[in-house]
């Protein structure tokens, strides 16, 4: 029996931020759970942090401009 998973087009920025981070998290617990070479797992780990404020930031400016 053949299964197939649907693929999850992002329509909007929030979107495309979110499996952004989801994607690059998953490289680094991969990476993590293999034994990947330590510079590499941090290169990664670099890269999702940066998702994940992209994304952060995205969802903040659906509420408008930060109070500061």
């Amino acid at each position: 029996m053949l299964y197939t998973m649907a693929t999850i087009v992002p329509e909007t920025e929030r979107e495309r931020s979110y499996y952004r981070w989801y994607e690059l998290s998953l490289l680094y617990y991969d990476a993590v759970r293999r034994g990947v070479h330590v510079a590499e797992v941090q290169a990664t780990k670099v890269l999702a942090d940066e998702a994940w404020d992209a994304y952060i930031e995205t969802i903040s400016d659906l509420n408008g401009p930060r109070q500061e």
